[in-house]
């Protein structure tokens, strides 16, 4: 680029190159590092998810949460069950999905 001043001297203009800084600088900006964190946490209690769930390491994050439902809705039902005085007997009811026929009987009563 050039440039030329009054006395028809023409000058090359010098861009300057942005400073390293300047793009590290985005990652160290207030709202960045917030996120960074806040991805961290995130991730670190998934990891800790992952390890409570059954087969929860062997999955996929998406499939994992859905198995994490799964299983504290199956754990809800534990206690309700265990806390029955009927029905405390079908307590140790398999957590992978075996049908022993209580889930209408169940329903009725919870």
């Amino acid at each position: 680029m050039e440039c030329s001043n009054n006395n028809g001297d023409s000058s090359k203009l010098v861009a300057k190159k942005p400073s390293s800084k300047a793009s590290r600088g985005s990652a160290t900006d207030p709202q960045s590092l917030y996120a960074r964190k806040r991805r961290e946490r995130i991730n670190e209690r998934l990891r800790m998810l992952q390890t409570l769930v059954p087969n929860g390491t062997k999955v996929d994050i998406s499939t994992m949460l859905e198995e994490a439902v799964h299983y504290v809705k199956y754990l809800q039902l534990q206690i309700k069950l265990l806390s029955s005085d009927e029905l405390w007997m079908y307590a140790p009811i398999a957590y992978n999905g075996v049908d022993v026929g209580l889930n209408q009987k169940l329903s009725t009563l919870l």
